[in-house]
């Protein structure tokens, strides 16, 4: 591995540096393992003044800071880069004075899944798979079928109950095999997937440390674009992230990728992390606010899944061995929010800002002003939220708060009915 990187476990914290690429469970303690870069590795590799003089053309710009030997693998198709907006109106309608997006909406199959499977997908070339499988409520499916697609690999997509009828059809587009299961249980479909990659020499591309040390690792990109991207508004590291959190890979992965600025001294401080999750599917926000370990997650899985929220409908989440510390060690915390404040919130993006994000984007604005009234965040600090899926993902749960169109003759009064729009 030219010792790039190396394992370490998330149960016992064992490190592993003599690990073949295919090794998914702690040789001590059968724990699930995460691959770290050795950060005296990277020292040598580049220097702050190159790091932030880096022309950003896609995440692979970070090619460095990313678990993949050789740059002939990668498959990409020119993910990340996404741009950050700094908001007017919204942040007026809140009462915040510095608000900002990181809009991960435009990566290419219009969600931040783009990442990491633009890595799982390049570590599979490397390690000489031919076939991959997931599981997926749209987002990550998507991104397996179109990266699969570019790669010439077979892909077989297995879809909770729950899974959009957009979202399906975005899969189905790129070729993918979709496998519809009559159950929305994160465990049983996993294990599925877990046997086939292994029956039939499959890589086994869910989006958890737990199946996939590497896959998630591509999320790491967004903590230093967005190092960079801030000082087009001459400003430093946000003061608060706010981020949805399913099955806290997402969460782990940003922390993680800001971590390694702090140890290589490229910036000052690690912004405080919020993780988000819907009432209706709340297990990672039970678990921050309860003190509870992951072991009783994985045992007590959340029970009756009811949102609109499906992309972070995890009733298991698979990455809290690495999601829990991270929001504890950023001094964050996390919240949930209601379907009725995530709608909300969604008008408010589209209507102040000309944003249209899937309603598990919208979480990480709803929330906004229960964290002021709470005193976890101040009208002054920098906040940034990540707007992870695009709109037209889910236009069925948009539905209900859509106004009617209007309908009229041929012969309207269109002077008095403009008039009286406009007025």
């Amino acid at each position: 591995m030219e010792n790039k990187y190396f394992f370490k476990c998330v149960k016992c914290h064992g490190s592993f540096h003599d690990l073949d690429d295919n090794w998914v469970k702690c040789p001590s303690c059968e724990g699930p393992l995460t691959v770290e870069m050795s950060i005296d590795k990277l020292k040598s590799a580049i220097t702050k003044k190159e790091f932030f003089n880096k022309q950003i053309t896609s995440m692979w710009s970070f090619f460095e800071f990313l678990p993949l030997l050789n740059k002939k693998n990668i498959i990409s198709l020119k993910e990340g880069n996404t741009p950050i907006l700094k908001c007017k109106r919204l942040s007026s309608d809140l009462k915040l004075n510095n608000l900002f997006l990181k809009l991960e909406f435009l990566n290419p199959t219009g969600s931040f899944k783009d990442r990491q499977i633009s890595l799982g997908i390049s570590k599979a070339i490397e390690l000489n798979k031919k076939r991959v499988i997931t599981m997926s409520s749209g987002n990550v499916g998507a991104s397996v079928s179109a990266y699969s697609a570019r790669a010439g690999l077979r892909s077989i997509i297995l879809i909770p109950s729950m899974a959009p009828e957009d979202k399906i059809l975005q899969i189905k587009q790129y070729g993918g095999n979709v496998i519809k299961i009559n159950s929305d249980s994160t465990k049983f479909i996993s294990g599925i997937v877990e046997k086939a990659s292994k029956k039939f020499k499959m890589a086994n591309l869910i989006t958890a440390s737990l199946y996939n040390p590497f896959i998630n690792k591509g999320a790491k990109t967004i903590s230093y674009e967005i190092a960079i991207q801030m000082r087009e508004f001459n400003l430093s590291i946000p003061d608060v992230l706010i981020i949805p959190v399913g099955g806290a890979g997402l969460l782990s992965s940003v922390y993680e990728g800001f971590k390694e600025l702090f140890q290589l001294k490229f910036i000052d401080k690690i912004p405080r992390l919020i993780g988000v999750q819907p009432e209706g599917c709340a297990p990672f926000v039970e678990a921050i606010q309860k003190n509870l370990e992951p072991e009783y997650l994985f045992k007590h899985p959340w029970k009756s899944i009811n949102t609109i929220s499906t992309a972070l409908a995890d009733d298991i989440p698979l990455d809290c061995y690495t999601g829990i510390p991270a929001v504890k060690e950023s001094g964050g915390n996390a919240i949930m929010v209601s379907d009725k404040e995530t709608l909300n919130a969604s008008m408010k993006l589209s209507t102040l800002e000309g944003i249209f994000a899937e309603p598990s984007s919208c979480t990480t604005i709803a929330c906004i002003p229960k964290l002021l009234k709470n005193n976890q965040i101040k009208e002054d600090d920098i906040i940034l939220c990540l707007i992870t899926g695009f709109g037209l993902k889910d236009t069925h749960s948009i539905k209900p708060i859509l106004p009617k169109s209007l309908i009229v003759e041929k012969d309207f009064d269109w002077e008095d009915l403009f008039q009286k729009i406009l007025n």
